[in-house]
C-alpha cells in the first residue's frame, strides 16, 4: 500500500471547491495583485527553483499580506509525502521600493518557541507597514508556509517537478 496521501488530499480539496459549500474568496485590488507580483520576485532561492505562495485579507484598518516559500512535496520512494521547506534570500535593501511610505519594519523572532509557537511560519518573521495606491498595508515575510497550507510543488523520483 502507497503511503501517499495525494489521494485524500485530492477528495478533501474537491469538497472544499465543489457544491454548495464553495467558499467564494473576495477579489483583490490590482494595485495589490501587482505589488505581490512585483514582492515576490524579491525571494531568492539557494538552490533549484520555488514557488512564492501568499494569503491576503482586509482587516478593519489595513490590507494584510503574508508571503513564503512553499514547500516540495516528495512523490514515491522512501520520502513518499514528505515535505521539505526551501532555503532562499530576501532582498531586504529594495523592499522600501515598493511602497509609497513606510510607517515600521520589525522583525519578529521566537527562538524559545516552545514557549509561543509551534509552526515553522510563527518562528521568525520580518513585518513592513506602509502605503501603497493611498491604502495602508502591513505585509509579513515568513520562512515557511503556515500548518494547513498545501504543497506548493510535488518532486517526483525522475526529477521532474509539478506545480500543485
Amino acid at each position: 500500500m502507497s503511503h501517499s496521501h495525494l489521494a485524500i488530499r485530492h477528495l478533501v480539496r474537491q469538497l472544499e471547491t465543489s457544491g454548495p459549500r464553495k467558499i467564494s474568496k473576495p477579489q483583490l485590488p490590482a494595485w495589490l495583485v501587482q505589488f505581490v507580483e512585483q514582492f515576490s520576485e524579491r525571494f531568492e532561492p539557494f538552490s533549484g527553483i520555488a514557488r512564492v505562495g501568499y494569503q491576503c485579507l482586509r482587516s478593519d484598518d489595513a490590507w494584510e499580506l503574508s508571503l513564503f516559500l512553499g514547500e516540495h512535496e516528495i512523490i514515491g520512494g522512501p520520502g513518499d509525502g514528505e515535505r521539505h521547506s526551501v532555503n532562499f534570500r530576501f532582498d531586504l535593501f529594495q523592499l522600501t521600493r515598493h511602497f509609497e511610505t513606510v510607517q515600521n519594519v520589525s522583525w519578529n523572532a521566537f527562538p524559545n518557541s516552545s514557549v509561543c509557537f509551534e509552526e515553522i511560519a510563527d518562528l521568525s518573521f520580518l513585518t513592513i507597514e506602509g502605503i501603497v495606491q493611498g491604502e495602508r498595508l502591513r505585509v509579513q515575510i515568513h520562512a515557511g508556509p503556515s500548518e494547513p497550507t498545501g504543497p506548493a510543488m510535488r518532486q517526483y523520483g525522475d526529477g521532474r517537478l509539478e506545480v500543485v
